[in-house]
């Protein structure tokens, strides 16, 4: 399975603890394909990881910056985008990680002070064009993923993890190494009952029917 990391234009105020958990939890080695969106360039500065690729409409990105990383790397792509398009640059990262064969991809950087762009990045993650995809995002303490079908999450216990139904119910058959079970019974879009659930082991069983789930849970 090909591996892709994809940085966007986002907060990320611990450089070094993110390549941690990079290189702690996600099997990402030097072959993996790094894709930065736009003017992540900086980001990618920041932390001396040097992209594959840069793709975007351009509009952030800093001459010097691009300049930077040409200079070390020759093979660099440079992908740009007209600025009146539809798709915002960290979706247009995902596609072509995708188009790309990648089957895990990982993406820092997608959440910060902007709540629109912040929201956009986790919205895209339900696209249909998505399915078959291991599609993270992380931040220095959490990372964020979504279901679509049964599955077992892992984790630590004591961790936080929370659920949220993304569609107007999910229905749950069962849960199993959670401190908060759900048994045949319906979770619904809102009110957020999902919020602040506990493990109580290392992986926590969740199977469900009947919709969608977005799952947010500590590193």
């Amino acid at each position: 399975m090909k591996n892709c990391l994809i940085i966007s234009n986002g907060v990320i105020s611990d450089f070094q603890k993110i390549k941690n958990n990079l290189k702690a939890h996600y099997g990402l080695d030097k072959d993996t394909l790094v894709i930065t969106a736009d003017g992540a360039v900086s980001l990618c500065r920041d932390m001396d990881i040097c992209p594959d690729i840069i793709i975007g409409d351009m509009d952030s990105a800093e001459k010097n910056d691009i300049e930077h990383f040409t200079h070390l790397n020759k093979k660099i792509e440079i992908l740009e985008f007209p600025k009146n398009k539809d798709e915002s640059d960290t979706q247009l990262a995902i596609d072509y990680a995708v188009k790309k064969d990648c089957r895990q991809i990982i993406i820092i950087g997608a959440l910060g002070n902007r709540i629109d762009h912040t929201l956009a990045n986790i919205f895209n993650m339900f696209s249909e064009n998505y399915n078959g995809i291991d599609l993270k995002i992380i931040d220095e303490s959490f990372e964020i993923s979504v279901l679509r079908k049964s599955a077992g999450i892992y984790g630590s216990a004591g961790k936080k993890i929370s659920i949220f139904s993304m569609t107007p119910y999910t229905f749950f058959i069962n849960t199993e190494g959670l401190k908060y079970k759900l048994k045949n019974e319906k979770l619904l879009f809102s009110p957020i009952r999902g919020l602040s659930n506990t493990f109580t082991g290392n992986i926590a069983e969740i199977d469900f029917s009947e919709g969608i789930l977005l799952i947010v849970k500590e590193i």
